[in-house]
Protein backbone atom coordinates (compact mmCIF):
# COMPACT_ATOMS: atom_id res chain seq x y z
CA UNK A 1 0.00 0.00 0.00
CA UNK A 2 1.25 3.63 -0.39
CA UNK A 3 2.99 5.15 1.84
CA UNK A 4 0.42 7.79 2.66
CA UNK A 5 -2.74 5.43 3.25
CA UNK A 6 -0.73 3.04 5.51
CA UNK A 7 -2.16 3.26 9.29
CA UNK A 8 -0.72 6.34 10.44
CA UNK A 9 2.02 4.51 13.56
CA UNK A 10 3.58 2.91 10.15
CA UNK A 11 3.74 5.68 8.03
CA UNK A 12 5.87 7.04 10.54
CA UNK A 13 7.58 4.37 10.79
CA UNK A 14 8.75 4.10 6.53
CA UNK A 15 9.33 7.75 6.85
CA UNK A 16 11.82 7.28 9.46
CA UNK A 17 13.28 4.36 7.11
CA UNK A 18 13.56 6.02 4.02
CA UNK A 19 15.29 8.66 5.87
CA UNK A 20 17.82 6.74 7.38
CA UNK A 21 16.74 6.92 10.67
CA UNK A 22 16.67 3.41 11.72
CA UNK A 23 16.36 4.19 15.63
CA UNK A 24 13.03 5.89 15.61
CA UNK A 25 12.06 3.21 12.81
CA UNK A 26 12.49 0.52 15.08
CA UNK A 27 10.90 2.24 18.17
CA UNK A 28 7.71 2.52 16.07
CA UNK A 29 7.76 -0.54 14.43
CA UNK A 30 8.30 -2.51 17.96
CA UNK A 31 5.45 -0.62 19.16
CA UNK A 32 3.38 -1.46 16.51
CA UNK A 33 4.52 -4.88 17.00
CA UNK A 34 3.25 -4.71 20.60
CA UNK A 35 -0.12 -4.03 19.37
CA UNK A 36 0.11 -6.32 16.37
CA UNK A 37 2.34 -9.06 16.83
CA UNK A 38 1.87 -11.11 14.00
CA UNK A 39 1.72 -8.37 11.45
CA UNK A 40 3.89 -9.83 8.69
CA UNK A 41 4.50 -6.42 6.70
CA UNK A 42 5.66 -4.41 10.48
CA UNK A 43 7.91 -7.53 10.96
CA UNK A 44 9.58 -7.87 7.76
CA UNK A 45 10.21 -4.19 7.91
CA UNK A 46 12.05 -4.40 11.34
CA UNK A 47 13.80 -7.05 9.68
CA UNK A 48 15.05 -4.85 7.33
CA UNK A 49 15.27 -1.74 9.80
CA UNK A 50 17.76 -3.39 11.61
CA UNK A 51 19.92 -4.81 8.70
CA UNK A 52 20.16 -1.41 7.07
CA UNK A 53 21.10 0.38 10.56
CA UNK A 54 24.48 -2.10 10.40
CA UNK A 55 24.83 -1.52 6.58
CA UNK A 56 24.91 2.44 7.05
CA UNK A 57 27.08 1.55 10.65
CA UNK A 58 29.47 0.01 8.32
CA UNK A 59 28.95 2.22 5.31
CA UNK A 60 27.43 -0.13 2.87
CA UNK A 61 24.44 1.39 1.92
CA UNK A 62 25.48 3.12 -1.16
CA UNK A 63 25.45 1.30 -4.48
CA UNK A 64 29.40 1.86 -5.70
CA UNK A 65 30.25 -0.43 -2.89
CA UNK A 66 28.34 -3.34 -4.84
CA UNK A 67 30.04 -2.92 -8.00
CA UNK A 68 33.00 -4.40 -9.33
CA UNK A 69 35.87 -4.54 -6.77
CA UNK A 70 33.66 -3.12 -3.98
CA UNK A 71 33.95 -3.13 -0.65
CA UNK A 72 31.07 -5.18 0.00
CA UNK A 73 32.46 -8.34 -1.81
CA UNK A 74 35.84 -7.95 -0.06
CA UNK A 75 36.82 -10.61 2.62
CA UNK A 76 35.92 -14.13 3.18
CA UNK A 77 32.99 -16.00 4.86
CA UNK A 78 32.43 -15.18 8.24
CA UNK A 79 29.74 -15.91 10.96
CA UNK A 80 27.99 -12.83 12.86
CA UNK A 81 28.78 -12.26 16.74
CA UNK A 82 25.54 -14.23 18.53
CA UNK A 83 23.85 -10.70 19.46
CA UNK A 84 24.09 -9.24 16.37
CA UNK A 85 22.98 -12.49 14.56
CA UNK A 86 19.69 -12.75 17.24
CA UNK A 87 18.95 -9.14 16.75
CA UNK A 88 18.86 -9.63 12.49
CA UNK A 89 17.50 -13.43 12.11
CA UNK A 90 15.19 -13.40 15.77
CA UNK A 91 12.23 -11.48 13.82
CA UNK A 92 12.85 -13.15 10.44
CA UNK A 93 11.97 -16.95 12.28
CA UNK A 94 8.97 -15.21 13.68
CA UNK A 95 8.22 -14.52 10.03
CA UNK A 96 8.64 -17.77 8.91
CA UNK A 97 7.06 -19.76 11.58
CA UNK A 98 3.25 -16.95 11.19
CA UNK A 99 4.13 -17.69 7.16
CA UNK A 100 4.28 -21.50 7.66
CA UNK A 101 1.59 -21.44 9.93
CA UNK A 102 -0.95 -19.84 7.21
CA UNK A 103 -0.13 -21.31 4.55
CA UNK A 104 -0.17 -24.89 6.26
CA UNK A 105 -4.40 -23.72 6.71
CA UNK A 106 -4.51 -22.22 2.93
CA UNK A 107 -1.88 -22.77 0.37
CA UNK A 108 -3.18 -20.18 -1.81
CA UNK A 109 -2.82 -17.46 1.13
CA UNK A 110 -0.91 -14.94 -0.92
CA UNK A 111 -0.24 -12.28 1.67
CA UNK A 112 1.66 -15.14 3.36
CA UNK A 113 3.50 -16.11 0.42
CA UNK A 114 4.37 -12.45 -0.55
CA UNK A 115 5.48 -11.47 2.84
CA UNK A 116 7.44 -14.95 3.30
CA UNK A 117 9.46 -14.38 0.23
CA UNK A 118 10.26 -11.15 1.55
CA UNK A 119 11.59 -12.31 4.60
CA UNK A 120 13.91 -14.72 2.42
CA UNK A 121 15.13 -11.56 0.41
CA UNK A 122 16.66 -10.37 3.57
CA UNK A 123 17.68 -12.88 4.79
CA UNK A 124 19.91 -13.21 1.62
CA UNK A 125 21.26 -9.93 2.42
CA UNK A 126 22.17 -10.28 5.19
CA UNK A 127 24.28 -13.73 4.25
CA UNK A 128 25.92 -10.95 0.99
CA UNK A 129 26.32 -8.42 2.72
CA UNK A 130 27.95 -9.21 6.07
CA UNK A 131 28.12 -12.61 6.32
CA UNK A 132 30.03 -12.58 2.68
CA UNK A 133 28.46 -16.12 2.10
CA UNK A 134 27.64 -15.62 -1.24
CA UNK A 135 26.21 -19.49 -1.85
CA UNK A 136 23.87 -18.86 1.25
CA UNK A 137 22.88 -15.51 -0.25
CA UNK A 138 22.07 -17.54 -3.51
CA UNK A 139 19.87 -20.15 -1.88
CA UNK A 140 17.60 -17.44 -0.02
CA UNK A 141 16.85 -15.37 -3.36
CA UNK A 142 15.99 -18.70 -5.26
CA UNK A 143 13.16 -19.46 -2.16
CA UNK A 144 12.62 -15.84 -2.72
CA UNK A 145 11.73 -16.12 -6.19
CA UNK A 146 9.92 -19.53 -5.83
CA UNK A 147 7.73 -17.74 -3.39
CA UNK A 148 6.87 -14.60 -5.26
CA UNK A 149 6.46 -17.07 -8.76
CA UNK A 150 3.60 -18.51 -6.47
CA UNK A 151 1.97 -15.35 -5.76
CA UNK A 152 1.90 -14.08 -9.51
CA UNK A 153 0.46 -17.89 -10.51
CA UNK A 154 -2.61 -17.27 -8.19
CA UNK A 155 -2.81 -13.39 -8.83
CA UNK A 156 -0.78 -11.77 -11.33
CA UNK A 157 -1.82 -8.48 -10.64
CA UNK A 158 -0.03 -8.84 -7.08
CA UNK A 159 2.34 -6.06 -8.70
CA UNK A 160 4.52 -6.15 -5.62
CA UNK A 161 5.71 -9.79 -6.39
CA UNK A 162 7.05 -8.92 -9.92
CA UNK A 163 9.89 -6.68 -7.75
CA UNK A 164 11.77 -9.83 -7.32
CA UNK A 165 11.24 -11.62 -10.27
CA UNK A 166 11.93 -8.40 -12.29
CA UNK A 167 15.73 -8.42 -10.66
CA UNK A 168 16.13 -11.86 -10.94
CA UNK A 169 15.18 -11.49 -14.38
CA UNK A 170 17.45 -8.66 -15.10
CA UNK A 171 20.50 -10.36 -13.22
CA UNK A 172 20.31 -13.71 -14.78
CA UNK A 173 19.41 -11.97 -18.31
CA UNK A 174 22.59 -9.87 -17.67
CA UNK A 175 25.38 -12.63 -17.52
CA UNK A 176 27.55 -13.66 -20.07
CA UNK A 177 26.68 -15.79 -22.63
CA UNK A 178 28.83 -18.47 -21.23
CA UNK A 179 26.87 -18.35 -18.13
CA UNK A 180 23.73 -18.29 -19.74
CA UNK A 181 24.25 -21.56 -20.86
CA UNK A 182 24.84 -22.82 -17.42
CA UNK A 183 22.22 -21.28 -16.02
CA UNK A 184 19.40 -22.54 -18.73
CA UNK A 185 20.99 -26.15 -18.12
CA UNK A 186 20.31 -25.35 -14.68
CA UNK A 187 16.72 -24.80 -15.54
CA UNK A 188 17.20 -20.79 -14.99
CA UNK A 189 16.29 -17.92 -17.49
CA UNK A 190 16.18 -14.33 -17.86
CA UNK A 191 15.67 -11.43 -19.63
CA UNK A 192 17.45 -7.69 -19.15
CA UNK A 193 14.95 -5.75 -20.21
CA UNK A 194 11.82 -7.76 -19.40
CA UNK A 195 13.49 -7.35 -15.55
CA UNK A 196 13.67 -3.46 -16.20
CA UNK A 197 10.50 -3.33 -17.29
CA UNK A 198 9.28 -5.51 -14.23
CA UNK A 199 10.83 -3.62 -11.94
CA UNK A 200 9.59 0.16 -13.22
CA UNK A 201 6.09 -1.48 -13.35
CA UNK A 202 6.80 -1.96 -9.41
CA UNK A 203 8.13 1.55 -9.43
CA UNK A 204 5.53 3.12 -10.65
CA UNK A 205 2.49 0.95 -9.19
CA UNK A 206 3.52 -1.25 -6.65
CA UNK A 207 1.52 -1.27 -2.91
CA UNK A 208 3.94 -2.20 -0.47
CA UNK A 209 7.63 -2.26 -3.07
CA UNK A 210 7.19 0.49 -4.73
CA UNK A 211 9.64 2.67 -2.77
CA UNK A 212 12.35 0.02 -2.76
CA UNK A 213 11.64 -0.34 -6.55
CA UNK A 214 12.81 3.02 -7.05
CA UNK A 215 15.99 2.46 -5.41
CA UNK A 216 16.42 -0.90 -7.32
CA UNK A 217 15.49 0.87 -10.46
CA UNK A 218 18.20 3.85 -9.95
CA UNK A 219 21.03 1.42 -9.68
CA UNK A 220 19.96 -0.57 -12.94
CA UNK A 221 19.73 2.11 -14.77
CA UNK A 222 23.02 3.47 -13.62
CA UNK A 223 24.76 -0.13 -14.67
CA UNK A 224 23.08 0.11 -18.06
CA UNK A 225 24.24 3.91 -18.54
CA UNK A 226 20.67 5.72 -18.91
CA UNK A 227 22.11 8.29 -16.57
CA UNK A 228 19.11 10.85 -17.19
CA UNK A 229 16.39 8.53 -16.31
CA UNK A 230 18.42 7.35 -13.38
CA UNK A 231 19.47 10.79 -12.08
CA UNK A 232 15.11 11.63 -12.71
CA UNK A 233 14.15 8.74 -10.01
CA UNK A 234 16.67 10.05 -7.64
CA UNK A 235 15.85 13.19 -7.52
CA UNK A 236 12.13 12.28 -6.73
CA UNK A 237 13.82 10.02 -4.22
CA UNK A 238 15.59 12.96 -2.98
CA UNK A 239 12.35 15.39 -2.54
CA UNK A 240 10.28 12.23 -0.98
CA UNK A 241 13.65 11.65 1.79
CA UNK A 242 14.92 15.36 2.42
CA UNK A 243 16.98 13.63 5.24
CA UNK A 244 18.38 10.57 2.94
CA UNK A 245 22.20 11.69 2.42
CA UNK A 246 22.59 8.46 0.60
CA UNK A 247 20.58 9.48 -2.17
CA UNK A 248 22.58 12.84 -2.73
CA UNK A 249 25.75 10.39 -2.96
CA UNK A 250 23.98 8.43 -5.41
CA UNK A 251 23.25 11.65 -7.35
CA UNK A 252 26.81 12.71 -7.21
CA UNK A 253 27.76 9.65 -7.81
CA UNK A 254 25.50 9.54 -11.38
CA UNK A 255 26.82 12.89 -12.51
CA UNK A 256 30.48 11.37 -11.81
CA UNK A 257 30.03 8.87 -14.41
CA UNK A 258 28.58 11.12 -16.84
CA UNK A 259 32.14 13.09 -16.37
CA UNK A 260 30.09 16.05 -15.16
CA UNK A 261 32.27 17.39 -12.23
CA UNK A 262 31.08 20.42 -11.38
CA UNK A 263 27.21 19.03 -10.92
CA UNK A 264 28.70 16.08 -8.88
CA UNK A 265 30.85 18.71 -6.86
CA UNK A 266 27.87 20.79 -6.10
CA UNK A 267 26.31 17.73 -4.56
CA UNK A 268 29.26 16.75 -2.52
CA UNK A 269 29.48 20.51 -1.30
CA UNK A 270 25.99 20.64 -0.34
CA UNK A 271 26.17 17.44 1.74
CA UNK A 272 28.90 18.84 3.45
CA UNK A 273 27.03 22.51 3.60
CA UNK A 274 24.15 20.76 5.36
CA UNK A 275 26.01 18.60 7.78
CA UNK A 276 28.02 22.42 8.86
CA UNK A 277 24.59 24.09 8.83
CA UNK A 278 23.40 20.78 11.43
CA UNK A 279 20.84 20.26 8.80
CA UNK A 280 18.36 16.94 10.35
CA UNK A 281 19.93 13.96 9.05
CA UNK A 282 23.09 15.44 8.05
CA UNK A 283 25.02 15.30 11.85
CA UNK A 284 26.46 11.75 11.09
CA UNK A 285 27.37 11.73 7.50
CA UNK A 286 30.95 9.93 6.96
CA UNK A 287 32.53 13.54 6.38
CA UNK A 288 36.08 12.60 5.86
CA UNK A 289 35.16 9.91 2.83
CA UNK A 290 32.54 12.89 1.30
CA UNK A 291 35.23 15.59 1.89
CA UNK A 292 37.63 13.08 -0.14
CA UNK A 293 35.27 12.38 -2.88
CA UNK A 294 34.59 16.15 -3.24
CA UNK A 295 38.19 16.93 -3.69
CA UNK A 296 38.35 14.30 -6.41
CA UNK A 297 35.70 15.79 -8.84
CA UNK A 298 37.32 19.68 -7.91
CA UNK A 299 41.13 17.86 -9.28
CA UNK A 300 39.78 16.45 -11.93
CA UNK A 301 38.05 20.14 -13.12
CA UNK A 302 42.06 21.25 -13.04
CA UNK A 303 40.99 23.21 -9.83
CA UNK A 304 43.45 21.62 -7.23
CA UNK A 305 43.52 25.06 -4.63
CA UNK A 306 39.63 23.81 -4.09
CA UNK A 307 40.74 20.29 -4.31
CA UNK A 308 43.40 20.74 -1.30
CA UNK A 309 40.40 22.33 0.70
CA UNK A 310 38.43 19.36 0.92
CA UNK A 311 40.99 17.00 1.33
CA UNK A 312 42.49 18.87 4.08
CA UNK A 313 39.76 19.28 6.13
CA UNK A 314 39.23 15.83 5.76
CA UNK A 315 43.16 15.22 6.53
CA UNK A 316 42.61 17.32 9.89
CA UNK A 317 39.54 15.40 11.12
CA UNK A 318 41.84 13.26 13.07
CA UNK A 319 39.89 9.99 12.30
CA UNK A 320 41.57 6.88 12.07
CA UNK A 321 39.14 6.36 9.26
CA UNK A 322 40.88 5.43 5.60
CA UNK A 323 39.30 8.27 3.96
CA UNK A 324 41.22 10.62 6.52
CA UNK A 325 44.71 9.05 4.90
CA UNK A 326 43.57 8.85 1.39
CA UNK A 327 42.76 12.84 1.55
CA UNK A 328 46.22 12.78 3.07
CA UNK A 329 48.34 11.33 -0.10
CA UNK A 330 46.07 13.43 -2.35
CA UNK A 331 46.44 16.62 -0.94
CA UNK A 332 50.22 15.22 -0.26
CA UNK A 333 50.44 14.77 -4.24
CA UNK A 334 48.98 18.17 -5.09
CA UNK A 335 50.91 19.54 -2.88
CA UNK A 336 54.03 18.58 -5.13
CA UNK A 337 52.84 19.07 -8.31
CA UNK A 338 52.42 22.88 -6.38
CA UNK A 339 56.40 22.45 -5.48
CA UNK A 340 55.21 22.36 -2.08
CA UNK A 341 57.35 19.80 -0.78
CA UNK A 342 57.31 20.51 2.73
CA UNK A 343 54.12 20.09 3.35
CA UNK A 344 53.82 17.29 1.07
CA UNK A 345 56.29 15.45 3.06
CA UNK A 346 54.68 15.70 6.40
CA UNK A 347 51.30 14.35 4.88
CA UNK A 348 53.38 11.20 3.42
CA UNK A 349 55.22 10.91 7.02
CA UNK A 350 51.43 11.06 8.29
CA UNK A 351 50.29 8.60 6.58
CA UNK A 352 53.15 6.10 6.61
CA UNK A 353 53.09 6.30 10.08
CA UNK A 354 49.89 5.73 11.24
CA UNK A 355 48.62 3.07 8.70
CA UNK A 356 52.26 1.59 7.14
CA UNK A 357 50.80 -2.22 6.48
CA UNK A 358 48.39 -0.72 4.25
CA UNK A 359 48.38 -0.19 0.06
CA UNK A 360 48.09 3.48 1.32
CA UNK A 361 50.95 3.40 3.85
CA UNK A 362 53.26 2.19 1.03
CA UNK A 363 51.86 4.36 -1.74
CA UNK A 364 53.37 7.37 1.18
CA UNK A 365 56.84 5.49 1.71
CA UNK A 366 57.47 5.22 -2.02
CA UNK A 367 56.59 9.22 -2.48
CA UNK A 368 58.98 9.64 0.66
CA UNK A 369 61.71 8.07 -0.99
CA UNK A 370 60.94 10.18 -4.21
CA UNK A 371 61.29 13.44 -2.03
CA UNK A 372 64.60 11.92 -0.93
CA UNK A 373 63.83 10.80 2.35
CA UNK A 374 64.48 7.19 3.56
CA UNK A 375 62.02 5.30 5.36
CA UNK A 376 61.94 1.98 7.37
Amino acid sequence: MKLASVPDPLRVALDHFYNLEYESAEKEFTGWLKRHPDDLRALNYLAATRLQQELLRRELLEAQVYGKGGEAYEGEKRELPPQLRQKLFGGLDRVDQLTDERLSRDPRNVEALYWAGVGHVTRALINLTLRRARMDALGEAKKARKLHAQVLSIDPQFVDAYLVMGMYDYLVGSLPWYLKVFASIAGHSGNKERGLAEVKRVSEQGNWAHEDAKSYLAILYYREKRYAQGLEILRGLARSYPRNYVVQQEIARVHKAREDWKASAEVYDAIVAQHDAGAAGYGDIPLAKILFQSGEVWERQGQREQALRRFGRAGELGENNIFVFRSELAAAEICVQLNRREEARRKYQRVAAAIPHTSEGKVARQALNKLGEKTG
